[in-house]
């Protein structure tokens, strides 16, 4: 004979079960996302710490620890929170739905939040840095995402403020007028710099795809690099987040608390590649030297051919492949004719 629902709360609709299951659910998806986070977080220190010290990768080390910090800082305060909700106060007249509406700005959840809402910042701060390096500095063009990126904070900060009044929490009127404004300023921001991102990384992998034929397009360039070089992870998941938070459905309670787990894999993930060598940087898009016997003219933005053709001196279709930093040239019929 099963247990299931021989026992169920009195009082309790199956509405307000599944608000329970939801809330529970999403905090068992975030241990989830705390796991490959911290893998992926000593994987890339690791590396790091192999490497050279440099003034950029103990930068590197440093935005890696407080994301890390942040990260076990909102699980460890999410999970005590939920251990209040379920065990210590369950009998709560109304249950544990009413514990969350009635307790939500404890100072344990609004520590889990707050350390989440940081980590955003420093999220969208690492992939609107990563947009510059991948445009080559033209800073100007980050001024618009950089207003968006402002926005995005300080209505953060105003929906924290919101959520710490008395009798407040996260459903009050005010605070979802609030999120919904910070989840969309940062959506908003990531969406424009993923595609920006991912548009200047195809674009480059279609010219040298033209050039050099697809075996050629090399890791710099890949499907997988626009994906990781643009963030898309949290765009994604934070999209699907506020969509549901701004229906009110409870499918938001299984998303919230591993979204704080996502903002702290997607940095990660290119810090890893960072940290493999692997990542875009501010030299990939110096152009190099090609020479061969072909009519035309080329011009491909990659710096090390030596990594995306197996080496200078290889060859395909006529093309003889040299590596410099300044300068795109290509022979025809013998004549040097610079492009």
């Amino acid at each position: 004979m099963s247990a299931s629902g021989s026992f169920a709360p009195p009082g309790e609709t199956a509405s307000d079960l599944w608000v329970e299951r939801s809330n529970l659910n999403g905090v068992i998806l975030s241990g989830v996302g705390y796991g490959i986070l911290f893998t992926l977080t000593f994987q890339t220190l690791f590396l790091l710490i192999q490497q050279p010290k440099s003034k950029t990768s103990w930068s590197l080390i440093g935005y890696i620890s407080l994301v890390f910090t942040l990260a076990t800082l909102g699980f460890a305060g999410n999970a005590k929170f939920n251990q209040q909700t379920y065990i210590d106060d369950r009998n709560i007249p109304g249950g544990p739905n009413a514990f969350t509406a009635e307790f939500y700005s404890e100072w344990v959840n609004m520590m889990s939040f707050g350390s989440y809402v940081l980590m955003s910042w420093l999220a969208d701060g690492l992939v609107l840095w990563r947009f510059t390096l991948i445009w080559e500095k033209k800073y100007w063009f980050a001024l618009f995402p950089s207003l968006i990126f402002l926005g995005s904070i300080s209505s953060s900060i105003a929906l924290l403020v919101s959520m710490t009044r008395p009798g407040a929490d996260f459903w009050t009127q005010e605070a979802v007028k609030f999120g919904i404004a910070y989840w969309s300023l940062s959506i908003s921001l990531n969406i424009i710099l993923t595609v920006l991102i991912a548009g200047r990384i195809w674009f480059t992998r279609k010219r040298i795809v033209q050039a050099l034929g697809r075996q050629h397009s090399g890791s710099y360039i890949s499907i997988a690099a626009m994906l990781i070089e643009s963030a898309s992870l949290y765009s994604g998941w934070s999209m699907v987040f506020l969509i549901c938070y701004a229906r009110n459905t409870p499918l938001q309670n299984i998303l919230l608390p591993p979204l704080g787990q996502v903002q702290g894999i997607a940095p990660m993930l290119i810090l890893f590649r960072v940290a493999q060598g692997r990542a875009w940087s501010e030299t990939t898009l110096h152009t190099t030297t090609i020479s061969g016997r072909r009519k035309g003219n080329t011009t491909i933005p990659l710096t090390d051919l030596s990594t995306t053709v197996g080496g200078p001196g290889n060859s395909r279709d006529g093309f003889k492949i040299s590596v410099t930093t300044e300068s795109v040239s290509q022979w025809d019929g013998g004549k040097d004719a610079s492009v």
